[in-house]
């Protein structure tokens, strides 16, 4: 393999903008003494210059990427945010991406939070959050004194204590979706235990305990057609979702969720840390 071609394969499987540095060290089991720091700089100036690659302008040094710059936006805001500790206002966002991409920010905003990969609360400051908060996460310790102040004030004209514990279970409870009838709809519905009934067949088939949604999806649409009905995305991505949160599934990471077809993309399920999850297993 030619120190070309090692540095175009290297920065085409990579998942962020990469330094030379980086590059380099990647590509050093791969070429060998050919991978000096000076030819590896070399040849990257030269993919930026005939177009192979860009080259993001940034301090301590440039990085690179086969990828738009659009694309890049996105995966090093994906980072950013799911490797912070806490929500942040989208202004300080902006400003941790090099001043070369800064002006696709929105638009990979946006785009991050249409796959499912960030969420973004509106309001003054759009608070950027890795997953969707819980309503009772957005209060801070003074609103809960505040709320505690006021259930001591209402218990004593109650028949039974109403405690801040109730009170948070209650405000983070969302009400079950309420689906139509599916004559109407045409969307046949599943519950758990069709879930689950899909995942054991799959189970006892595969190597691992991981089964790709595309294929629980499959089983589901299947069930669907003997129905008479059809099958929806979304519905299955929901109820993923919903296990997932209730602790009975368990979800494994899509990595590059860019390089999937639409209709995959579709089904992937957020998770509380990093890319949206692909494969599941149950755990209940």
């Amino acid at each position: 393999m030619t120190l070309e071609h090692a540095i175009l394969d290297t920065l085409s499987k990579a998942t962020l903008p990469l330094k030379a540095s980086e590059i380099t060290k990647l590509i050093k089991p791969l070429v060998g003494r050919a991978a000096t720091p000076k030819a590896v700089a070399a040849a990257l100036e030269a993919f930026a210059a005939s177009t192979a690659l860009n080259r993001i302008s940034g301090k301590p040094q440039p990085l690179y990427t086969t990828q738009s710059l659009k694309s890049a936006a996105a995966a090093l805001l994906q980072h950013c945010i799911h490797a912070a500790k806490k929500e942040q206002p989208a202004a300080k966002l902006k400003l941790k991406l090099p001043a070369a991409l800064q002006a696709h920010f929105e638009s990979a905003l946006a785009q991050l939070s249409a796959d499912g990969a960030v969420f973004v609360l509106p309001g003054v400051k759009r608070l950027v959050y890795a997953r969707k908060p819980k309503p009772s996460e957005l209060l801070d310790a003074a609103k809960r004194r505040a709320l505690q102040k006021i259930l001591d004030g209402v218990n004593g004209v109650r028949s039974q204590t109403a405690t801040l514990a109730d009170f948070m279970a209650w405000l983070d409870a969302e009400p079950a979706a309420v689906v139509p009838p599916q004559a109407e709809t045409g969307t046949a519905v599943p519950d758990a235990a069709n879930l689950r009934e899909w995942y054991e067949q799959d189970r006892v088939r595969s190597s691992t305990m991981m089964i790709p949604l595309p294929l629980t999806f499959a089983r589901y649409a299947a069930w669907a057609a003997e129905r008479g009905a059809a099958a929806n995305s979304q519905v299955l991505r929901n109820l993923i979702e919903e296990l997932y949160n209730n602790g009975s599934a368990l979800l494994e990471p899509c990595e590059r969720p860019q390089d999937l077809p639409e209709h995959e993309r579709a089904m992937l399920v957020p998770m509380s840390l990093g890319p949206p999850g692909y494969s599941w297993c149950w755990i209940a």
